[in-house]
């Protein structure tokens, strides 16, 4: 017994003076990253509106690293348009973008205007930290699997309602959002866009058929925004008190603020998850490399994980930050329960691009 303690003793030594070696190299290359983003000065991240990355998150990041981070707010489909031009004239702005999956699958990822992601990563805590994470690893989208980042996986009720003017409890199938008395109270972001209404919409149309999407916008005349501030604000004022594909972070604002939001997901149709505007990516040719290489590594630490969670209102795919403080606990998956991910990319580049294409010819006749 006591040469198999001996032996395990001996084991474990080995092991710590194999492990301190590789700490040291780490903490080496770690110190140089953040000594060349200190040199590069800045990096830009842009983000849709309603993120909650430009409170505190750049006054955090700057004390910590000495590197600023200018956060620039424009809707997904404006900064994808901005890139484009930018790529063509040799002149990227942008360093990282943090979205919904449509604009990186089908608009930046086939013109080439993503860099990986992947190979970036060089903090022990993000990559040598299975149980930390939903998937075992960070969680990348695209089919190479190191270009897209899903930082969030969240459960998408169908609808939310302002429960001082609409009982939440009547909606108990799908088909009650057909009834006339609730023909004129629905807002849905508009889901002839590549965004969230588009996601949303085209998930009920494949599960409940054509004739429901049409009877839903057209037959209970549902308001159109491309919005996600104004549509959640008529949410709160009732003058639209049941809305589709609202933003998860905008409801977590209404809560705070007092409004008595509640979310509703009929029993007759399955749950959806996705990554909201949770997807973080790298542009191609960004003008500051290390800085962006600094910033992907440490919002996938346990701490940038917890702020961007903290920040965003999102449950994020990494596990040991906890889900306290969550204004929308309806959107955390549960264990053991199978929903269907609309932000894969098999489903993406598939199915879901020709259920959008007929949606709006349906929409538009």
């Amino acid at each position: 017994m006591r040469k198999l303690r001996l032996t395990g003793i001996a084991a474990g030594t080995i092991a710590a003076m194999i492990a301190l070696p590789a700490f040291a190299d780490f903490k080496t290359d770690w110190n140089e990253l953040i000594a060349a983003a200190q040199k590069e000065g800045k990096l830009v991240l842009a983000a849709v509106p309603g993120t909650g990355m430009r409170r505190t998150m750049p006054e955090f990041f700057e004390k910590k690293f000495g590197v600023k981070l200018d956060v620039v707010v424009t809707p997904s489909r404006q900064t994808a348009q901005r890139a484009i031009r930018e790529a063509a004239a040799g002149a990227q702005t942008i360093d990282v973008f943090s979205t919904g999956q449509s604009t990186l699958i089908r608009v930046l990822y086939p013109k080439g205007l993503l860099a990986p992601v992947k190979p970036l990563l060089i903090h022990p805590d993000v990559i040598n930290n299975k149980s930390a994470w939903m998937k075992g690893k960070p969680w990348f989208l695209d089919d190479k699997e190191e270009y897209m980042f899903r930082a969030v996986d969240l459960v998408i009720p169908m609808a939310f309602v302002n429960t001082k003017y609409v009982d939440p409890k009547g909606f108990q199938h799908t088909n009650d959002f057909l009834d006339p008395k609730y023909k004129g109270k629905i807002v849905v972001y508009d889901p002839t866009r590549p965004g969230p209404g588009a996601n949303a919409i085209s998930y009920y149309m494949k599960f409940l058929g054509e004739k429901y999407v049409i009877d839903l916008i057209k037959g209970q005349k549902a308001k159109l925004t491309r919005s996600r501030r104004q549509l959640v604000d008529w949410l709160a004022q009732g003058r639209y008190p049941i809305a589709f594909a609202a933003s998860i972070n905008e409801i977590a604002r209404l809560r705070r603020e007092g409004f008595k939001i509640a979310a509703v997901q009929p029993k007759n149709v399955i749950s959806y998850d996705a990554p909201g505007s949770g997807v973080i990516t790298l542009l191609k040719n960004s003008p500051h490399p290390k800085a962006a290489q600094l910033f992907l590594n440490w919002i996938m630490t346990k701490e940038g994980m917890k702020m961007y969670q903290d920040l965003e209102g999102m449950p994020v795919t990494r596990l040991d930050v906890g889900r306290d403080g969550l204004m929308v606990p309806e959107t955390i998956p549960k264990a053991g329960v199978k929903y269907f991910d609309t932000a894969s990319y098999a489903y993406v580049v598939g199915e879901s691009g020709k259920l959008f294409g007929k949606l709006k010819r349906l929409l538009k006749r």
